[in-house]
């Protein structure tokens, strides 16, 4: 897991990202908000899922 901290109102870029087929998948944006909110900014072939809602359906 990489953990990183961050002020307020900043983001974190992350690149070079690829799927299970090698192909390259586009950047994905991580903006920190105030009040413990993160907005995320990916293409639509990405699914963002939160971890509790994958833990509650493998259960």
């Amino acid at each position: 897991m990489l953990i990183l901290t961050r002020p307020v109102n900043s983001a974190i870029i992350l690149s070079n990202i690829y799927d299970e087929h090698g192909n390259s998948l586009g950047e994905i944006e991580i903006n920190i908000f105030k009040d413990n909110r993160v907005g995320v900014k990916a293409d639509k072939s990405i699914d963002i899922v939160r971890a509790e809602a994958l833990e509650t359906e493998q259960n």
